[in-house]
């Protein structure tokens, strides 16, 4: 699906890592609308637009808020700022987030009211754009819910002024029935036509299924533990019905323009072609992990964190530059040169060597010169190797140990990584039996390390498993990452962002401040018990 209906106001540059500046939400206003088929589509496919604009906020959030990923822009740009650990309601990423995932549920809405409701529209056409518009709502809150913790639902536009923020296991359990709804009306990604390859799927909903029952069984503070057990269980059960998908042997496959919604893609955001513009609907996570190109001159706009020292005017010294992160892989991995780039020849004579490691997975090497401008290549936001990793990290969690079914799982995709067969074992890829519950969450942390950096997946991992803070000070404290950094400022409010400032400004009763922010009510640390060691702070 690489056209969108642009139903929004637009403007960004491409020479910085802006993103979209959405109208005000609304509505559909005329009752009578959608008439047609047409329309139920158009209005339909308007709903994934604002989901192109936000590459940038949500890889902010997300990757640059860990000890994975260091900022290069201006000091005091939003980004720059998440980066080193100094959030404020004002900070226009946060804001960028919270306008355009409830863009996305506002057209959603409309589309669930008005095509739902619509008695000229085919039935099996009617059926599937209301599972798209209920997946892409589910979608939109599940990063809400994880990012800010209650927020409103808002379920009809008529009363999105009005509702307050709402509980988090309310807003889990909609976003699952949605999610539900989304599984029995779409059809599988293969009965689509080429052109519509983007849109949501049966295997797309299936596979958030899983995800979302695994993250709310780690993260409900409530729940008992025979609850939990069961989301585990139910996070295996989703996973095993995503079907139809299969691991690319190459590991870049998955970020090829030409192998576009490959067969590993479960759900990704659609580009467009030849765009020099995020506001045009490029992915502009390509434009800031390559700004600058083939030059140490210039420092990209995000990249990969490194350890460094400084000589005494402060200058960094080359020699002493070491990235963990880079280092950690097996050099028989593929994946270590498919997540990194540290150095890119130029002819057979000719090597450029980079001081800090780029980011790989984004970059077009058959037009490397070009690749920061034509950004094209779509956003990856599930792949069936997460599926696979879900799948043995909840059979973990739902038994108290690995069992051999968990051991496939996450060896399928280590083979991949080294090239082996996917279905025969593999003495140089496997994992071998006899961990315990902690030595498998620990090598599944591992993986999801190796396998998703740079797919937004980091800061949200951290934040369910409860390790977040000690994390990024413990990576400081080892010297994994420069100390100037700001890292180690990482502080325990930071479990969840800041309600943007503009949203409290219009009701700040209603959309009351998470704890550690100005404008908190809260006294208490909610989070005090997320790890050892921790104080009220």
């Amino acid at each position: 699906m690489k056209k969108y209906i642009v139903l929004a106001t637009l403007s960004a540059s491409i020479f910085a890592c802006n993103d979209l500046d959405l109208a005000p939400l609304g509505q559909i206003a005329d009752s009578n609308f959608p008439k047609s088929d047409d329309d139920a589509i158009a209005i339909t496919t308007g709903i994934y637009q604002p989901n192109t604009g936000i590459s940038t906020a949500l890889g902010y959030a997300i990757d640059l808020t860990s000890e994975l990923e260091t900022n290069g822009e201006n000091p005091n740009s939003g980004g720059a700022l998440l980066g080193k650990m100094e959030w404020y309601p004002d900070n226009s990423y946060v804001a960028s987030n919270w306008n355009a995932l409830y863009n996305i549920i506002t057209r959603a809405n409309d589309v669930i009211d008005k095509v739902g409701a619509s008695e000229t529209i085919t039935p099996s056409l009617r059926t599937r754009l209301v599972g798209e518009a209920r997946f892409l709502r589910a979608y939109a809150y599940f990063y809400l819910v994880q990012l800010w913790g209650e927020v409103p639902l808002v379920l009809h536009n008529l009363d999105g002024d009005k509702v307050p923020r709402t509980a988090v296991n309310e807003v889990y359990g909609q976003i699952v029935s949605d999610l539900k709804e989304a599984a029995e009306a779409l059809p599988v990604h293969t009965d689509y036509a080429d052109a519509d390859r983007g849109r949501a799927s049966k295997g797309a909903a299936l596979a958030y299924l899983s995800k979302v029952h695994l993250v709310w069984g780690q993260t409900d503070d409530d729940a008992d533990d025979a609850t939990r057990k069961g989301r585990f269980a139910e996070s295996v059960q989703y996973a095993n019905l995503v079907t139809g998908y299969s691991l690319e042997e190459d590991f870049l496959a998955n970020w090829d323009r030409n192998n576009a919604n490959g067969k590993e893609v479960i759900f990704s955001v659609q580009h467009l072609q030849g765009q020099a513009s995020a506001t045009s609907g490029g992915n502009h996570l390509v434009h800031c992990s390559f700004y600058g190109g083939l030059s140490n001159a210039v420092e990209p706009h995000v990249f990969s964190t490194n350890y460094y020292e400084r000589d005494a005017d402060k200058k960094v010294i080359p020699s002493t530059i070491v990235n963990k992160w880079r280092d950690d892989f097996d050099d028989r991995d593929q994946r270590k040169r498919g997540t990194y780039l540290k150095d890119y020849r130029i002819s057979d004579d000719s090597v450029f060597v980079f001081n800090f490691v780029r980011y790989r997975k984004y970059i077009d090497t058959a037009a490397i010169t070009t690749t920061a401008t034509t950004i094209d290549i779509n956003r990856t936001v599930i792949r069936y190797a997460e599926v696979l990793l879900l799948k043995a990290e909840a059979i973990n969690e739902r038994d108290g140990a690995p069992n051999a079914e968990a051991y496939e799982a996450i060896n399928q995709v280590r083979r991949r990584a080294f090239r082996q067969p996917a279905a025969t074992a593999s003495a140089l890829a496997d994992l071998q039996p006899g961990l315990d519950y902690n030595g498998f969450k620990a090598r599944i942390r591992q993986e999801r390390l190796f396998e998703l950096t740079y797919e937004q997946n980091r800061w949200t991992d951290l934040v369910r498993w409860r390790i977040y803070v000690q994390t990024l000070k413990e990576a400081v404290s080892k010297k994994y990452v420069a100390a100037d950094l700001g890292k180690q400022n990482v502080k325990p409010h930071y479990y969840r962002f800041p309600i943007p400032k503009a949203e409290r400004d219009i009701d700040p009763e209603r959309l009351w401040q998470n704890y550690g922010y100005d404008g908190s009510l809260i006294t208490e640390n909610p989070y005090r018990n997320y790890e050892p060691g921790w104080t009220d702070r």
